[in-house]
């Protein structure tokens, strides 16, 4: 071999003449090929049409079913394949005469070729939508491929062969290390005798596509090729096995690099490109045709996270389930990730969070007697610095992720890492990126294990690297191409060894190695410099997401006290409504990443959820109101807070009792209470708060502040009386406005760095007027217009607050726009607090570094916070997720105007709430936590009578800084769970006490009792919950 050297010809020459061999021999391949005869095509509406191979479908709308008319029997014999494309994606089964499935997997333009039954009659049907894999309508469907084909398997092995070598020699850096293997192939081909004679070859070659154009009149491709002779098939044996020889030598020479553990996997989004129930069908599709495979490959491994897929497959093909649960006990299908689904992990609440992994865990522990410890979440936009202790808190000790490889700026340093979260939990991280060869759904090809390998920075701690392979986002998984090719790449030189393994166990072994190892720990959050925009579009479904959050909460916690009250049991009965907001935290759902029709079924559905909780709220506090009516006339008011509650304010669409002295305004009814609340608690209300407030239709004052309006409608003063400070640096609540919001890449998810070049002021005022002049409440409301859009703003201040209510009403039909809310203030702080699941995050307001500079867009939850030693300003929201804090400049996004995949998104109708709060620089104070409770989820209250201003507290507890998160029926029936987290970053000492001497069991998020206590105050940020 060494002999023969051409060096007149260039890489790309010797890579050109493999690549024409490679083409050549797939026309020597075909042994046979008969077509499987007439469809019946059926369409939605009952239509049926007889239909053969290129024959359109009758329309492209909904499922249609075909059926073969005649069955078919294929003998034993020389290897042959069924070949299938219905002209979307369909679902197929081959059927015996009696109806017995013999065979189900799915077909679609990645999925063509598939194993037939042999020596008995079957028929096919398929159930097909016109819609390629990625969603995308076909809009011109037609059967474009239904044959039995014969194929010469010597021939298929050669040429897959020389398409894995030229890709080898394609991506290796050592250029002589390409040119031996170009040569070796051309040594091995020159030993090749396929047929020469015209009336042989012709035929054969009129199939190409290349040859087909030249010519069309020349020769007809065949079905049934002459036959190749034994010397030709004996020839393409020696061809193959001496080129094997040559790559042992070169293996020798050129030793394998390193080890890729792989999994087959499908990316399944729940929703993207498609609406949800076709996601139901896809999940069908691809675990058939994942099971079918697996039948026939012993080696194959396959991967699949999300226990609501799992429950699709039981619901709509029982068997298949159990097939499934087969392949899980042989160790072949591995379940894994723990969660519902993979769900967005910056936006969802702690509670979310841990309901994600509770519904998730107890799924796969009933059906497969698995709690997974790795949570899967490749396609995730960052995470939130709770996501350690969540994860932790639920039984899961490691993270697989491939995005945040995504970065534009900055690259993380490690893939295999240590991740530490706010309150000190730590987890494995450990990431896989091939990027340039389609991420986590990775091609089977040397250019990808040699990328995946070649970024795998912790190669001094292993020498083995995961990743997923199979078609992905819109499920698919593996085909038997990428299988049978596994083994094929193991004979190439250079490349890193592959194969088949279970992701987790190596994961857990892997950290039991290095568990005295140094590993590199990251801190904080892992922020994605990249689709920033996600924390904005659709901001109707993220409002929608932040009150079904709550509003679950509420009627959790108040059917629980009612019960220790004397009242009905408390029930899980709120687990639909759970599972449907979980569901809808898809990070493609709640992102605003994915097509119209996704929205039209999301925001119905979470409107249905808070209409459910709302309703049970209200049936338990009247209930509760019944038990203890007497003579006085107030209120029954729910403060299901960790902090006290000592002023508070309530609004109502009907008349409020007379005692609450309230003010009407515009058909609604309010009212400014001060009275103090304890934690997690039922407390009855009959008298109003004597303080006032007043306006002049350009300033508003009450006993805390005094904000002044410019002839605009901006607030250029906000004094806080009670430090006589000046908070505005400069005109606030400006709507800055950003027209060619154009992203290079990804319209609905990313906002372009350096967009601000174009900001502009919605200055343009319509009307301005005093709307309401206490005594509880003053208002000033302003509107304005650009372009298509208006927008109504009520300025508001309460007689017993000191925040700043900006309550908006926008009508948005602008597109390629974006709109923020800006507020300069009097804060020089070199970093701000952004509220989050559990506790905050800290962010510079500088940007002295690139990694700074880059996180011009972050997510916060109910507050972004500026403050000094005793000086502060905190901007309050009731639903919106991206805020920014440069400088002493605080801003929130409202909504943007993509066309992609929503043309519409964000069009219509908006009401929102933000506000602006001065304080004393304890952004931990109960004032500040109190305040940005009622901006973001409000109280709960009825009519009630009582003898006295009594309090319903049967759950107490003391602690500074104590949040709420859930006080609920535990899922076994028995009980009650408290779920608490330290919110201020501190440590102190919490007391619990519980009504009847009852003892509280410390348990985690799945329900189980830990072995190891803690209290939510014993560490910064923690979180600790409680079965009683």
């Amino acid at each position: 071999m060494r002999a023969y050297r051409d060096r007149q010809r260039s890489l790309e020459q010797l890579s050109r003449h493999i690549e024409v061999w490679a083409d050549e021999l797939e026309a020597y391949e075909l042994r046979e090929r008969m077509s499987l005869g007439a469809f019946l095509g059926s369409t939605p509406d009952g239509l049926t049409t007889r239909m053969g191979v290129g024959d359109a479908w009758p329309n492209r709308h909904g499922i249609h079913t075909f059926l073969l008319e005649d069955a078919i029997v294929v003998p034993e014999g020389p290897d042959v394949e069924l070949r299938l494309d219905f002209g979307g994606e369909s679902l197929v089964r081959l059927m015996g005469l009696d109806g017995e499935i013999l065979e189900s997997f799915a077909a679609n333009p990645c999925h063509r070729r598939f194993d037939v039954p042999r020596g008995i009659p079957f028929k096919i049907k398929a159930e097909s939508a016109a819609r390629s894999l990625f969603g995308v309508p076909n809009r011109n469907p037609v059967l474009a491929m239904a044959e039995i084909y014969g194929y010469y398997s010597e021939i298929r092995a050669l040429r897959r062969r020389l398409l894995i070598l030229r890709n080898t020699a394609d991506t290796v850096k050592d250029k002589e290390l390409a040119r031996t293997l170009y040569e070796a192939a051309e040594i091995a081909l020159s030993g090749l005798r396929l047929p020469t004679a015209t009336q042989d070859v012709g035929p054969r070659l009129a199939s190409r596509t290349w040859a087909h154009d030249i010519w069309e009149r020349s020769f007809e491709p065949t079905d049934a090729p002459q036959a190749l002779t034994q010397e030709a098939l004996a020839s393409v044996e020696t061809t193959t096995v001496r080129l094997d020889a040559m790559l042992t030598e070169l293996r020798h020479t050129y030793p394998k690099q390193g080890r890729v553990l792989v999994t087959g996997h499908a990316h399944i989004d729940y929703a993207w490109l498609w609406p949800q129930p076709e996601t139901v069908r896809k999940i069908v599709r691809t675990f058939n045709s994942v099971n079918a495979l697996l039948k026939r490959h012993d080696d194959f491994r396959f991967l699949q996270s999300s226990s609501l897929y799992y429950q699709h497959v039981e619901q709509e093909d029982p068997a298949l389930f159990e097939e499934i649960k087969q392949r899980v006990a042989e160790g072949r299908w591995e379940v894994i990730g723990g969660m519902l689904v993979e769900c967005d992990t910056n936006m969802p609440s702690a509670e979310a969070f841990l309901r994600q992994f509770l519904h998730g865990q107890r799924y796969f522990q009933k059906h497969f007697g698995i709690t997974s410890c790795t949570a899967w979440l490749p396609d995730t936009f960052g995470f939130t610095a709770a996501m350690p202790q969540i994860m932790r808190h639920a039984g899961i000790d490691t993270l697989v992720t491939i995005k945040v490889s995504w970065n534009e700026t900055n690259s993380l340093p490690d893939n295999l890492f240590r991740w530490q979260g706010n309150d000190g939990s730590r987890v494995l991280v450990h990431t896989f990126d091939a990027y340039d060869n389609d991420g986590y759904n990775m091609l089977m090809t040397p250019a990808a294990l040699c990328e995946v390998w070649g970024k795998h920075a912790a190669k001094d701690m292993t020498d083995t690297v995961i990743a997923s392979y199979g078609w992905g986002d819109g499920g698919g998984g593996p085909d038997p191409d990428q299988i049978e090719t596994l083994p094929l790449l193991n004979l190439m030189p250079a490349i890193p060894t592959v194969e088949h393994g279970a992701i987790e166990p190596h994961i857990q072994a892997l950290a039991m190695d290095l568990e005295a190892a140094a590993l590199p720990v990251w801190r904080g959050e892992l922020y994605l410099e990249y689709h920033r925009a996600t924390l904005t579009t659709q901001a109707r479904t993220k409002q929608l997401n932040r009150q079904a959050e709550a509003v679950l909460v509420a009627a959790e916690a108040i059917s629980v006290l009612d019960a220790l009250e004397g009242g009905a049991p408390a029930t899980n009965n709120l687990k639909p409504q759970w599972e449907l907001l979980l569901r809808n935290q898809f990070h493609d759902i709640l992102p605003g990443s994915s097509i119209r029709e996704v929205y039209q079924q999301t925001e119905p559905e979470l409107e249905g959820v808070i209409h459910d909780a709302t309703a049970l709220i209200q049936t338990r506090l009247q209930a509760i109101a019944a038990r203890h009516s007497g003579e006085l006339e107030g209120l029954l008011v729910a403060n299901l807070s960790g902090s006290r509650k000592t002023a508070f304010q309530i609004e109502s669409e009907h008349p409020l009792p007379a005692a609450l002295q309230a003010q009407e305004l515009n058909g609604h009814y309010v009212a400014a209470i001060e009275r103090d609340l304890k934690p997690l608690s039922l407390g009855f209300v009959s008298a109003a708060s004597q303080r006032r407030v007043t306006t002049n239709g350009k300033t508003m004052e009450n006993d805390f502040v005094r904000l002044t309006l410019d002839e605009a409608g901006r607030m250029i003063s906000l004094i806080d009386k009670r430090s006589d400070r000046e908070l505005m640096d400069g005109p606030g609540n400006q709507l800055l406005l950003y027209r060619n919001d154009l992203p290079r890449n990804f319209d609905a998810w990313d906002i372009e760095p350096g967009f601000e070049l174009g900001e502009e002021e919605w200055l343009s005022l319509e009307t301005l007027e005093v709307t309401a002049n206490g005594p509880h409440l003053a208002e000033i409301t302003i509107t304005r217009r650009f372009s298509a859009s208006t927008i109504q703003q009520k300025i508001r201040l309460w007689s017993n607050s000191p925040r700043v209510e900006f309550v908006t009403d926008l009508n948005w039909h602008d597109r390629r726009t974006y709109l923020r809310a800006a507020f300069p203030v009097t804060v020089l702080a070199e970093d701000a607090v952004f509220d989050q699941a559990i506790g905050v995050t800290r962010r510079p307001t500088h940007d002295n570094t690139s990694w700074q500079k880059a996180q011009f867009e972050s997510c916060g939850h109910r507050f972004v916070s500026l403050s000094e030693t005793d000086w502060g300003a905190a901007l309050l929201s009731a639903d919106k997720y991206g805020f920014s804090a440069k400088g002493n400049r605080l801003t929130l996004s409202l909504v943007r105007g993509p066309m992609f995949p929503d043309m519409l998104a964000d069009e219509g109708n908006h009401p929102f709430v933000y506000a602006l709060l001065p304080h004393d620089g304890r952004w931990w104070s109960e004032e500040v936590q109190a305040e940005a409770d009622l901006v973001n989820a409000g109280l709960h209250f009825t009519p009630a009578t009582a003898t006295e201003n009594c309090d319903i507290a049967p759950v107490g507890f003391s602690g500074q800084s104590v949040r709420v998160h859930a006080l609920k029926p535990a899922e076994d029936g028995e009980g009650h769970v408290l779920r608490l987290s330290e919110s201020a970053g501190r440590r102190g000492v919490f007391r619990l006490t519980l009504p009847d001497g009852r003892k509280p069991t410390q348990i985690n998020a799945i329900e189980l009792p830990l072995d190891d206590l803690d209290d939510p105050a014993s560490r910064p940020f923690g979180l600790a919950s409680f079965l009683f």
